[in-house]
């Protein structure tokens, strides 16, 4: 019998939290839309906004740069193969020849990745790039960079070669000739110039251009040298002579990206709503493909054009101009987020559309086509308001996605809206920087949308919010002032005055009495409404976007410029935590309405669900089989039901803090109340769990081929089954006391095996539930660190669905948290029809197959 070796029960919940994830149903580990989530975080919504995008040289792969790191899609089926993070927002990305490496470029740093295992290989100090190029040899790396300069890296050492000067301003795009020999680069001096890369002597300049030059590209034979612009021009330049061959100029918006057909024949450009195909040899226009493209890529086989707008990616048909597949997912809706009265749903914006969010499963509800500043929803729920760049309020039918009503009048862009709290007024507040001496405030009618009345303001208004009884209205603005009004009458009733910075944010507290003004100079300030005095200033660490109070008033989140959320204490005025994890700044923040979570948007394209600390369970509620103790057996009733949801109206008192799911908190408040000699965790040795332990396990005839074989963790299953689907908690299971301590010590060890042991083998197990309909998990042994692949076949030996899981670390694959997952569909996301399928698990040298059932 092997009893699993535990250095101290605090070590185990230590590991057990780097490796928990708050169980959100639609989640699991495999979804890499929820992996590498700062530590806090429960749930990303969104992928990041989306810069650039690289083929891989053998085409199976495309890597998309975005505001969170650099995601890796098989360019076939579209799947999510990796997030590589940690580098913040990364605007430029390329593959090296050999396709074995990528290089990123993030601020001030050129980063090295190692694709197979997607390791960082190495960092380049590179002041601010915008541009990076390997050379055909893969042993030289340029970047252009907004000091004006170009230079050369060497690849195996990271060492700076050369450095080419001449360039008099941001040099945007660099790409090296076929032959290694040359390179252009593109700037913002209106010019592209050529390089010997040799000498580092400037071979020629393009002068032709009349503004700025984005972007770059060699022809595959190295005679012409194609760039494109802020002038919507595209210019075709003879590289030998220096001469102007061409000028495409059909583009009614500047030209951001530029790529030669692998056979020379075409060039594809990119700008602000289309992509157009261009015939080099003529100059003519073969094709408009309607969509856009910040970037635009030829496939290495010259059959497929990818191209980037927004947060999608689009795939091309050459021949047909035809979208053959998409990308989504990249939003840009980070500037402002709102919870829905509910809590079901989260409303962001940001960029050219408006997403909203189910929170529960933290997948994409719908998307309206809305340029948002702002976001409120009405009091019932029903309607959104947005507050938009084009100087409007738009109103929306929140289940149908639909347009109620444009209210139209403000002179300056629209950048933050309110509902009064019965839900028939909407407050908003306009203007623009550095002053806007007439910006408004403007009250409507929402049944009718007319106007009731304007507010006049010296400086732009970025805040509104109404009292909770809604008869003050509160605005805060860039003349350093919140402004309190009579809603009734329009007539201003107080000043707050700031220390000259502008306003960002206010928000009234539950009760009424105090307002919170959030600012540029990194603090958050306390107001008396009553008698407009400063209570108290909160200073942070940044300057601060977003201030909300939680619905019991006795918390303030502020979200900061330094990426951070602060909580503060209100009763105090002390920081109670700092939330750190988007790669930009916060720029909104809000409450769920149970005051539980916190929605943070952030510049890089993503919002943030972080998910409260409770308050510390009563004591009683730790005992949770109800013997009058707390003992490690309590513990092990927790681990059994770890990562269980809770359903409404019921109860387990495995989640002894009553959140609603069983976690790392729950785990954590029993192991501080075990009871030993000296009343707390550390007094408790050992040798003293290890004795509790193996006592209990004299009562389990079944603990070494639980503890030891591949299927011994499936008696959790069995335990929790008994024909309930496990998530679903009945009244059957409403209570953890009946269950035997040999089930529980069982499933105890196997919890601490599968996150702590190493297993001798690699193995493939069983997948469960089997027979299935429509999801199931399939559970794997890793004995090495290996690539891990699972191909889903038919009868007939086809294969329906491929599931590529990334490079993994050798250890126990095996809960629903870390097993792989299918939802029971093929590649094209269509449901599989009801029958026998094989699963083939590929691990390095490793490949095995097992049969499961759909049963429908």
């Amino acid at each position: 019998m092997r009893i699993i070796k535990m250095r101290s029960l605090i070590g185990f919940l230590s590991v057990l939290f780097l490796v928990s994830t708050v169980n959100i149903s639609a989640t699991h580990a495999q979804d890499s839309s929820q992996s590498n989530l700062p530590a806090g975080a429960i749930a990303r919504l969104g992928k990041g906004r989306l810069s650039e995008i690289a083929y891989s040289p053998d085409g199976s792969q495309l890597a998309v740069a975005s505001g969170i790191g650099i995601w890796l899609y098989d360019a076939s089926t579209g799947t999510e193969q990796h997030l590589l993070t940690g580098i913040g927002d990364v605007e430029i990305v390329a593959y090296s020849p050999d396709g074995t490496t990528i290089a990123s470029g993030s601020g001030h740093t050129v980063h090295l990745w190692d694709v197979a295992t997607g390791t960082l290989k190495n960092t380049l100090a590179i002041r601010s790039v915008n541009s990076v190029a390997f050379s055909p040899d893969g042993t030289t790396i340029a970047s252009g960079s907004s000091d004006a300069t170009v230079r050369l890296w060497d690849v195996a050492t990271g060492t700076l070669r050369n450095t080419f000067t001449g360039h008099t301003a941001w040099v945007s795009s660099v790409a090296f000739g076929p032959d290694g020999s040359t390179i252009a680069s593109a700037s913002g001096d209106t010019t592209v110039r050529l390089w010997d890369v040799a000498t580092g002597t400037l071979r020629n300049t393009l002068t032709e251009h009349t503004a700025w030059v984005f972007c770059v590209a060699f022809s595959p034979d190295g005679t012409t040298v194609a760039s494109g612009g802020w002038d919507t021009t595209v210019r075709l330049w003879d590289v030998a002579t220096g001469t102007l061959k061409n000028i495409l100029t059909e583009h009614p918006y500047s030209v951001g990206s530029v790529a030669f057909s692998p056979n020379g024949t075409t060039i594809a450009s990119g700008s602000y709503q289309e992509v157009r195909l261009w015939d080099v040899a003529t100059g003519t226009l073969i094709d408009t493909l309607h969509t856009g493209g910040r970037s635009v890529v030829f496939s290495p086989d010259g059959t497929t054009i990818a191209s980037a707008r927004g947060g999608t990616v689009y795939f091309w048909d050459v021949a047909t101009g035809i979208i053959k597949n998409t990308l989504t997912g990249h939003n840009s809706g980070g500037e402002s987020v709102a919870f829905s009265p509910d809590g079901t749903t989260i409303a962001s914006g940001g960029g050219s559309e408006v997403y909203l969010w189910d929170v529960a499963t933290a997948t994409l509800r719908n998307t309206l086509n809305d340029r948002a500043e702002s976001l409120a929803f009405s009091p019932d729920g029903t309607i959104l308001a947005s507050g938009n760049s084009d100087d409007t309020v738009r109103l929306w039918d929140v289940a149908t996605g639909t347009l109620i009503n444009t209210l139209t009048g403000h002179a300056y862009s629209v950048n933050s809206v309110a509902f009064s709290p019965d839900g028939t007024t909407i407050a908003s507040g306009d203007g623009n920087m550095p002053a806007n001496e007439d910006a408004t405030v403007r009250l409507w009618d929402v049944a009718t949308g007319t106007l009731i009345n304007t507010l006049r303001h010296t400086s732009w208004v970025r805040s509104v919010a109404f009292s909770p009884d809604g008869t003050i209205l509160a605005s805060g603005s860039g003349d350093a002032r919140v402004r309190l009004w009579d809603v009734a009458t329009g007539t201003l009733i107080n000043t707050l005055t700031e220390p000259k910075v502008w306003v960002e944010s206010v928000a009234f507290s539950p009760d009424g009495s105090t307002i919170a003004s959030g600012n540029q100079a990194a603090t958050v300030r306390l107001w008396d409404v009553a008698t407009g005095t400063l209570i108290d200033t909160l200073t942070g660490t940044s300057s601060v976007s977003s201030v909300a109070f939680s619905p019991d008033g006795s918390t303030i989140a502020s979200g900061n410029g330094d990426a951070t959320v602060h909580l503060w204490d209100v009763a105090t005025a002390t920081l109670r935590n700092t939330l750190t994890g988007p790669n930009l700044g916060v720029n909104s923040v809000a409450f769920s309405p149970d005051g539980t979570t916190i929605a943070s948007g952030s510049s890089d394209g993503t919002v943030l669900l972080w998910r409260l600390t409770p308050l510390p369970p009563a004591p009683g509620s730790l005992d949770v089989n109800g013997d009058g103790q707390v003992t490690v057996i309590d513990l092990a009733i927790v681990a059994l039901f770890y990562g269980t949801q809770v359903q409404a109206g019921t109860s387990l008192t495995a989640d002894v803090n009553a959140d609603g799911v069983v976690n790392i908190l729950d785990l954590t408040a029993v192991a501080q109340g075990i009871d030993d000699a000296e009343g707390n965790l550390d007094g408790l040795s050992l040798e003293a769990v290890e004795t509790a332990l193996a006592a209990a396990a004299e009562q389990a005839a079944d603990l070494e081929e639980v503890a030891e074989a591949p299927m011994g963790f499936n008696t959790r299953w069995d335990v929790l089954s008994s024909g309930t689907a496990y998530l679903n908690v009945t009244d059957a299971f409403a209570d953890a006391r009946h269950l035997p301590v040999s089930d529980v010590l069982s499933a105890f060890l196997a919890l601490l095996a599968e996150i702590g042991a190493i297993p001798e083998t690699t193995a493939l197990l069983p997948n469960y539930p089997n027979p299935f309909n429509p999801e199931t998990w399939i559970p794997y042994y890793l004995a090495t660190d290996a690539a891990v692949v699972l191909t889903i076949s038919d009868v007939r030996g086809g294969v329906v669905r491929t599931l590529a899981l990334g490079h993994q670390v050798a250890g126990i694959y095996q809960s629903r948290a870390r097993a792989a997952y299918w939802d029971g569909r093929n590649a094209v996301g269509e449901p599989v029809a009801s029958g026998v399928y094989f699963y083939t698990l590929t691990a390095g040298e490793f490949t095995a197959t097992r049969k499961l059932l759909i049963r429908k």
